[in-house]
C-alpha cells in the first residue's frame, strides 16, 4: 500500500510540474508590454484543410501538418525583457532540452533549443530566444532591449523550420535562415 501511495504522489507531482512548465510563458500574454501571437493546433488543422492547387500551398500544408502550437512573445520593455530572459532560463533548467545552436552577431544573441523527436531530423519542441540589444541610450541612460521568445511544439521537421517561420512571417525568422545557410 505504501508503494502505491508513493507512486501516485510521484505521478501527481510529475504531472503538476509538466503542466506548470508547459505554460510558463503564458503569463506574458497578460502583460501590456508584450506582444503575443498564439497559434493553436486547431488553427493548424484548419490551415491544412485550406485547399490549394499550387505547389506552394501544398508545401505549406505539409509543413504545418504536425504542429501543435506556436507561441511568440516579444517586448521592448527593459524590465519585462529581463523577466522574459529569467523565465526562459528557468524553463531550460526544468526541461530536458538540448542546445541546437547559438548565433551571436552585432545585432543580437540567438539561442535555439530542441527536444528530441521521432528521429534526428525531427523534434517535438523548438524553443528560441532572440535578445537584441540596442546600445543607444535612452533618456534614462539605459539601452533598449528587444526580446523575442518563440515556442513551437509538435512533430517538427528541422529541415523545414525556416520555411515555417518565413511562411508565417514570424519575428526573428531571419536568424533561422542565417543558421540554415551555415
Amino acid at each position: 500500500m505504501k508503494k502505491i501511495v508513493i507512486v501516485l504522489v510521484s505521478l501527481t507531482f510529475a504531472i503538476n510540474v509538466w503542466a506548470q512548465d508547459s505554460s510558463i510563458f503564458d503569463k506574458f500574454e497578460d502583460y501590456d508590454e508584450v506582444t503575443t501571437v498564439v497559434v493553436t493546433q486547431q488553427a493548424f488543422k484548419m490551415l491544412q484543410k485550406v485547399s490549394s492547387d499550387s505547389e506552394e500551398g501544398k508545401q505549406f500544408q505539409e509543413l504545418v501538418s504536425g504542429l501543435k502550437d506556436l507561441k511568440i512573445f516579444t517586448t521592448e520593455d527593459t524590465k519585462t525583457a529581463d523577466e522574459m530572459r529569467n523565465t526562459f532560463d528557468k524553463y531550460l533548467k526544468n526541461r530536458k532540452l538540448s542546445e541546437l545552436m547559438r548565433i551571436k552577431d552585432k545585432d543580437a544573441n540567438v539561442k535555439i533549443y530542441v527536444r528530441e523527436g521521432k528521429d534526428e531530423d525531427h523534434v517535438s519542441e523548438f524553443l528560441m530566444i532572440v535578445d537584441e540589444m540596442d546600445i543607444k541610450l535612452n533618456k534614462k541612460g539605459r539601452g533598449n532591449a528587444e526580446v523575442v521568445i518563440i515556442s513551437l511544439t509538435g512533430d517538427i521537421d528541422l529541415n523545414n523550420i525556416s520555411k515555417i517561420t518565413t511562411n508565417m512571417n514570424i519575428p526573428a525568422g531571419e536568424y533561422l535562415e542565417k543558421a540554415e545557410k551555415r
